[in-house]
């Protein structure tokens, strides 16, 4: 899990064929998103420099991934540490 701000942490858990991506609220299900693991990895190695529509969105940087919900950056981490997350 990764802690984004005091109240926001974000995990990713695997879901049947799929992964699940979520953010909490002061440990508490806040938003969550189900894809992919190829459309992860598709998006980490491509051009794109977002992912989803909606409340939650990644948003890729250089080197760091931006986590939106709601129009909101709650927090950031690493290309690397995302890639650490999708292995689990």
């Amino acid at each position: 899990m990764i802690q984004q701000s005091p109240a926001f942490t974000f995990n990713i858990f695997p879901h049947q064929e799929k992964l699940r991506l979520v953010v909490f609220n002061n440990d508490e299900e806040y938003v969550c998103r189900i894809e992919s693991k190829k459309k992860m990895y598709q998006f980490l190695e491509g051009n794109d420099a977002t992912l989803f529509k909606g409340r939650l969105q990644l948003i890729k940087n250089q080197d760091d991934i931006a986590i939106q919900v709601k129009g909101r950056i709650l927090g950031e981490l690493s290309i690397e540490a995302f890639r650490e997350l999708l292995k689990n």
